[in-house]
């Protein structure tokens, strides 16, 4: 399930994309298949054992088409690379997280080089107070989201790091519905008969085409993540 959308991006095979806060490695296996040489960062432990076993996985079933893709144990706020180190930048459902997101903006600005793109995606307004009324444990659970974002909010974050905003669109409708669910039937009953039912219609979602078409739709009343793209001029000045 991809968040990003990478024809956006521009992407093309070589290039050198960061991947701020990879998780198991969704994007990142879609890097691979592209050809872009990638980093993948993440402070959770167990997460990075999952992205390098799916990784690896691409690597054994399509060594031909499996890109170099290095990952490694890495805060988003202060991140270990050089200036201008990366054509492209992901940063997916991780500024929600952060204690201090300006200074993730900025790092993750730094590490762009002047002309490249940076895609960052955070739960919708709605999604996350719709969570918060269903449920309370939703913004009082360890490693959950501490704070939340409008499109201005995450426009203006962008600007103060020096970028400029490109694009904005929404993503996972279907997902509102699932988290919801999950907050009135219990946040953290996974054997839930609800929960579980809701956690097929996604997976049958990514291989329906007509459930697909459903949720672009609803993408436009109740988006779960929304992704603002940014550019970073070759001036160092951002726009408006």
């Amino acid at each position: 399930m991809l968040t990003v959308d990478f024809d956006r991006l521009e992407l093309a095979p070589g290039m050198t994309v960061l991947d701020a806060g990879c998780g198991e490695g969704r994007h990142g296996l879609e890097l691979r298949r592209r050809g872009c040489r990638a980093v993948g960062v993440d402070l959770a432990r167990w997460e990075l054992k999952r992205a390098r076993y799916l990784l690896d996985s691409l690597s054994r079933e399509r060594p031909a088409a499996a890109a170099p893709f290095l990952i490694l144990r890495a805060d988003t706020q202060r991140l270990p690379f050089p200036d201008a180190a990366f054509d492209r930048v992901i940063c997916s459902e991780v500024l929600e997280h952060v204690d201090f997101p300006g200074r993730a903006a900025r790092e993750l600005a730094r590490v762009l080089k002047p002309g490249g793109m940076l895609a960052a995606s955070v739960p919708t307004a709605f999604s996350e107070w719709a969570f918060r009324f269903a449920s309370d444990d939703y913004f009082n659970t360890p490693g959950g989201h501490v704070r939340v974002f409008t499109a201005r909010r995450l426009a203006r974050l962008g600007a103060r790091a020096g970028l400029r905003v490109t694009g904005l669109h929404f993503e996972h409708a279907f997902h509102t519905v699932y988290w919801w669910v999950r907050g009135v039937f219990g946040l953290h009953d996974e054997a839930h008969p609800a929960i579980r039912h809701f956690r097929r219609v996604l997976t049958y979602a990514l291989f329906s085409r007509a459930l697909a078409r459903a949720e672009r739709a609803l993408n436009w009343l109740i988006p779960k993540a929304m992704v603002m793209y940014f550019h970073k001029p070759r001036n160092g000045a951002a726009g408006a």
